[in-house]
């Protein structure tokens, strides 16, 4: 019987962790393990409901966020087994990681750090499993692109080994921190993670001074894991981001024996590198940013003009142009253009492809009468200072109040405006080219399901149209609404529905009604886990397939 022990540090995990652990519950049958937790200081911490279905966990709480290297080195503390584990919680684990990783442990005894194939949810491969050490000509390529453009050159594509057989067995420099295992004598030796670093960087720096150690690392292809990337940092976006600069500069100047120019040149390529990434992460969804100026630069231009002039409020077009053309105040115009835009930029509206919209609208309405009221103010101020007898001529009215809020309701109207009609558009388009996904939910005897039947696509994509259930006489009363039937009768569901896909619910606790995925192969369904939380829009779809 092999012994491990299993660190996870999470942070702000409550969605992923049940699915995580409830695979590594399943994954330890037959071997001696220890399974230790550290809440890193999440500001959505996990919850004590989720720790008592997990009683075998010991559990760490941590008041502060320590960062992950120094998080797993505390965790570690209490690990007494021979060999470590260090995953991700937002990872699920196939049946069979544990004891495979540790059987390619126990046949190479020298290798030092042990990764295995490493999945989106898709089933698509996670290139960073693999990695050779960061170089001057890999950083590079891989920053402009030439090693997506040559992914099987050996000298371009050298970061992320992308010409490198999946299915092959691999010496590397570099494999994941979300998935490894490491002997714990090793781990001691060398001193654990290096807690310079707060995220990202630490795993290659311990693989880096395994290396030096005289051991190797390697990635093996016997096991797969699925690892939902980004979930740990998605509440601290922008420090994360800086944490994975900073993260290079201290590998740099810590390992500068690797380069053969001056430090102070690595450095400026790195920071060029997150400039970069800067742009391409804040505004990905250009087309979306596209409209919103069109829309913003209409408001400027129409109703900007006549604030405070009642003559252009009620006049007809060709007075109206008039008096657009004799505007003198166009910096205000640019003005107010870049406050809304560079807010919807870094409220991460960009980001993603989402038209829902109405975070950013009970935001938009106080910054734009704040703008265009304090535009007002100081234009009256600025008036009646220079002429203090004729006060009454420019002393706000009602009317002026009106079109002062109705100019300022504008822009968040018309943004959320255009993106109810383009969800229509392409919600009927996805109907009519048969585009559109149609689903079945498995599962309800304890959660409510209400939230992933939203309107605005919490699945983008996918319309789900009702649940079934392996116990349906035990479905919780919130959920019988959605109720299509037994599981068992899923072949006439499908024929009456049109479904093809099988979403499989992990609850709260990380169970799932069991079901047989052979039998529903058979009906032509695809089945996928669905993790996370549906209020929060924050979840993954896992293809179960790709877990053997």
């Amino acid at each position: 019987m092999y012994s491990c022990s299993i660190i996870i540090v999470a942070y702000n995990s409550c969605d992923f962790i049940p699915a995580c652990l409830k695979s590594v519950r399943d994954a330890c049958e037959g071997i001696d393990a220890q399974v230790i937790v550290l809440d890193n200081g999440s500001v959505e911490p996990i919850l004590p409901e989720i720790r008592q279905f997990f009683p075998e966990v010991e559990w760490i709480d941590s008041k502060e966020n320590l960062g992950f290297g120094k998080g797993c080195n505390l965790a570690e503390k209490r690990a007494t087994k021979p060999y470590l584990f260090f995953i991700n919680p937002d990872t699920v684990v196939s049946h069979d990681s544990f004891t495979k990783v540790l059987d390619f442990m126990e046949e190479h005894p020298e290798s030092g750090t042990v990764g295995c194939r490493i999945l989106n949810e898709d089933g698509s491969l996670q290139w960073a499993c693999r990695r050779s050490f960061p170089t001057i000509v890999s950083a590079v390529s891989k920053t402009i692109g030439l090693a997506a453009l040559f992914p099987k050159n050996k000298t371009l594509a050298s970061y992320n080994m992308t010409y490198a057989d999946p299915d092959e067995v691999t010496e590397v420099d570099a494999i994941s921190g979300s998935f490894f295992c490491m002997r714990r004598d090793l781990y001691e030796k060398l001193g654990g993670f290096d807690e310079d670093f707060f995220m990202y960087g630490e795993d290659l720096d311990l693989c880096f001074r395994a290396k030096v150690a005289g051991c190797k690392n390697y990635y093996t292809p016997s096991t797969n894991i699925l690892h939902f990337k980004g979930q740990s940092c998605r509440t601290r976006r922008w420090d994360s981001y800086l944490d994975f600069y900073k993260a290079m500069l201290i590998f740099v100047r810590k390992h500068k024996d690797l380069y053969f120019v001056p430090n102070f040149l690595v450095s400026f390529g790195i920071m060029f590198a997150a400039f970069v990434g800067m742009f391409s992460r804040l505004i990905p969804k250009f087309w979306k940013m596209f409209l919103d100026l069109g829309v913003v630069a209409l408001w400027t231009i129409v109703f900007l003009p006549g604030l405070g002039n009642e003559e252009y409020i009620f006049s007809s077009i060709k007075k109206s142009i008039e008096v657009i053309t004799k505007f003198e105040d166009w910096w205000l115009v640019g003005l107010v253009a870049i406050i809304n835009m560079v807010f919807l930029v870094f409220r991460g509206e960009y980001t993603e492809s989402s038209l829902k919209g109405e975070k950013f609208l009970r935001y938009l309405v106080p910054l734009n009468l704040l703008a265009v009221g304090g535009y007002e103010a100081f234009r009256y101020f600025a008036q009646f200072s220079y002429d203090p007898g004729d006060r009454s001529t420019i002393y706000p009215n009602i009317g002026w109040c009106v079109y002062v809020v109705c100019s300022s309701l504008f822009i968040p109207l018309v943004l959320l405006a255009w993106r109810r009609v383009a969800f229509w558009i392409n919600y009927f388009y996805r109907i009519f080219a048969k585009k559109r996904h149609r689903s079945i939910l498995l599962g309800g005897r304890e959660d409510s399901l209400n939230n992933w039947f939203d309107r605005y696509n919490v699945i983008p994509g996918i319309e789900i149209l009702g649940c079934v259930s392996s116990e349906p006489e035990k479905i919780s009363e919130e959920n019988r609404q959605h109720l299509l039937g037994n599981v068992s009768e899923m072949e006439s569901i499908c024929n009456r529905t049109g479904c093809r896909e099988l979403l499989v619910v992990s609850n709260f606790s990380g169970y799932r009604e069991p079901f047989d995925i052979k039998w529903l192969d058979s009906l032509g369904l695809r089945v996928f886990l669905l993790i996370g939380n549906a209020a929060e829009g924050n979840f993954a779809l896992v293809n179960l397939k790709y877990l053997h």
